[in-house]
């Protein structure tokens, strides 16, 4: 039997100031709600 199993990992950042959070309000009918906002994410690197 093989224990091997492919999976996806995910990474979930929530930002916050204090007692508050940042969220996104979605109005979209496919998926509405309250959300954490994302997306792709791009790093850039500087030489600061």
């Amino acid at each position: 039997m093989s224990r091997r199993e492919q999976v996806v990992l995910t990474n979930m950042c929530m930002i916050t100031d204090g007692q508050r959070v940042l969220v996104q309000d979605r109005k979209s009918e496919k998926w509405p709600g309250v959300t954490f906002p994302g997306g792709d994410c791009v790093i850039i690197m500087t030489g600061a």
